[in-house]
């Protein structure tokens, strides 16, 4: 503040208008975190060295170096230099182009002040290395991130990439340094997120709005010989884009002769287009903005006030906590149960092919307690703005509990029923001998029955060799589920789509045997064959509850004189005929134990 009785100054009114959208608990954290990194000395510059030559701003600025030893640890050294640039870029604003206000003392908001922001940053790229962050553009930074409008978000995103090498490079360092904070303290550091995560998420991010725009169903591809082997070309590939879609990823996956990203130019409207569609990646960067400046943080030790602890211990918290965290997409929706510590979920699913599933996740709807912010399954409530917007638009997913796996449960059919019955919607994952892994997302509880039921949220998936949604084409028929056993007369197993004896997918009662019989495409999920061989070898399986049942453990169906001859069931439930007996069941226990 300025002497006592005089005005603030435009800067300092531009400060205060943007710390006002900050809730107290964040404004606290980033004021603070600024003020513990302007006092901060690092080994290369003692205090009296920092200090010369920068006047009486000195005390009030973050030196750069200090600003890299901070968030070192938090942060690719590309993604590292690509916020200390911005800024520093910032920082620069009020020396040639100061915000203006209006009359009441708040910042414009219009068209006319956003022109002098870009006109700003433009005469100041002559930042280097050693120019120091002001508050102004420490606070101007963080609240363009977090607090603004979409295209405000897109417009300074765009400007942070441009100091990475690409746009393919800029994804991927964002989601090394992202999925610390999803997984929520499963893995140390940044350095631990292996590169083959990386990779798929990143082409996953990088083609998603392609794959919606080029008329083509989700993920699907053209290619006839790769869709045999397991439904298309990868997810960071060209298969299936117009022209436009295959000159943008060119773009922002260029490289040059060594392989290495180039850095070819990308239009501002390329990146905005993008931006604005690629609702998960909006979510993966609020998540590291609000981690690294606002407080949020979900490891333990790891907030304003002690930045750059990495915990390698798993956090613990209560179930509640985790659920409300999960919803809000701020971590990773926890498979509990798991074989092997995270990023090793499951033995599977991989930490990309799980972010990649949980968005092809039908919406679950949920109603948010007030008084004690408790959630219930209903009708999802309405969102604010900043994050809350965001997560408006997401398709939020409780935590996954595993179910059943094959190597932990053994590899029984009975097992496999008693574990899945009655338990909600789940995802069955399964990989055959030549190394291949699909699957299938069923949205109904399983149920034993000589029929094809389920609905229409139902999907198949390929996870190797290649990543793969097939969803329920409309009007053709509704064999989306089934379930069966102890029939003679029908199959007994597991099975998807198409008919009877001729599944999209199946998995025979011997636990052995399997089918994808799609030829050319699956009737029920137009997917192409999801195993290697039509029919396969079982390696290993898992299957995981989605969310819990709505079936109450009351009203689950009893035993029945009728269950004995499944195959009578079976014929008369054919036939449609009346069967009296099975509508006596087993009274209850009326007898209260000792």
């Amino acid at each position: 503040m300025n002497a006592l009785g005089s005005q603030p100054s435009k800067q300092e009114t531009a400060i205060e208008a943007c710390l006002a959208d900050f809730p107290d608990h964040e404004r606290t954290n980033v004021l603070g975190l600024f003020e513990k990194l302007c006092k901060g000395v690092t080994p290369t510059t003692t205090s009296q060295d920092a200090k010369k030559g920068h006047g009486d701003d000195q005390d009030n600025t973050i030196d750069p170096l200090q600003f890299n030893a901070f968030f070192n640890p938090l942060l690719p050294p590309p993604l590292l230099t690509c916020f200390r640039v911005t800024m520093q870029m910032h920082s620069a604003i009020h020396d040639s182009s100061s915000p203006t206000t209006d009359t009441s003392g708040q910042v414009n908001g219009g068209a006319g002040n956003r022109t002098n922001r870009r006109q700003g940053l433009r005469r100041s790229t002559c930042v280097d290395s050693t120019s120091r962050i002001s508050k102004y553009g420490w606070v101007m930074t963080i609240h363009r991130l977090s607090k603004t409008s979409i295209e405000e978000q897109a417009g300074l995103s765009f400007m942070l990439q441009t100091h990475d090498k690409s746009l393919e490079s800029f994804v991927a360092n964002v989601t090394r340094a992202v999925m610390v904070f999803w997984l929520a303290g499963e893995v140390g550091s940044w350095k631990d997120i292996p590169e083959e995560d990386v990779e798929g998420t990143t082409g996953f991010l990088l083609t998603r709005h392609l794959k919606k725009n080029s008329g083509k169903s989700e993920f699907e591809s053209d290619d006839e010989d790769d869709s045999a082997a397991g439904g298309g070309g990868g997810g960071g590939g060209a298969d299936g884009l117009d022209k436009a879609g295959q000159d943008w990823l060119e773009t922002a996956t260029k490289r040059d002769g060594q392989g290495q990203p180039s850095g070819k130019e990308m239009s501002r409207s390329a990146f905005l287009n993008w931006y604005q569609q690629t609702v998960e990646y909006q979510i993966l960067f609020t998540i590291l903005i609000q981690n690294l400046f606002l407080g949020q943080s979900t490891l333990t030790g790891t907030d304003a006030t002690n930045a750059g602890a990495t915990p390698r211990k798993r956090i613990k918290m209560s179930i509640e906590l985790e659920n409300k965290l999960c919803q809000k997409n701020y971590i990773a929706p926890r498979i509990r149960d798991g074989i092997e510590a995270a990023p090793h979920y499951s033995r599977l699913l991989s930490v990309a092919d799980f972010f990649q599933l949980r968005y092809a996740l039908p919406t679950p709807t949920y109603s948010m307690t007030a008084s004690t912010g408790s959630t219930k399954k209903g009708s999802s409530g309405g969102g604010g703005g900043g994050l809350e917007q965001i997560q408006s638009e997401t398709r939020p997913t409780p935590p996954l509990k595993m179910l059943f796996s094959s190597k932990t449960s053994g590899a029984s059919f009975s097992t496999l029923l008693q574990k899945i019955s009655y338990q909600g919607p789940t995802l069955v994952v399964m990989k055959d001998e030549d190394g291949y892994i699909f699957g299938a997302y069923a949205d109904q509880d399983w149920e034993q029955g000589p029929k094809f039921y389920g609905t229409d949220r139902s999907f198949l998936f390929t996870i190797r060799p290649t990543f793969r949604i097939y969803r329920p084409s409309q009007g053709i028929n509704s064999n989306f589920q089934y379930l069966d056993s102890g029939t003679k007369t029908l199959p007994n197993g597991i099975g998807f789509g198409g008919q009877l004896r001729y599944f999209g997918l199946w998995l025979a009662s011997d636990f052995q045997t399997g089918q994808s019989a799609a030829e050319p495409l699956c009737s029920t999920y137009q997917s192409p064959r999801l195993s290697k061989h039509q029919n396969f070898k079982l390696d290993e399986m898992e299957v995981w509850q989605v969310h819990p049942s709505t079936i109450e453990r009351d009203d689950l169906p009893k035993h029945s004189a009728m269950d004995a001859n499944p195959d009578a069931v079976a014929l008369l439930e054919m036939a449609n005929r009346k069967m009296y007996s099975k509508d006596v069941r087993t009274p209850e226990n009326v007898y209260a134990d000792d």
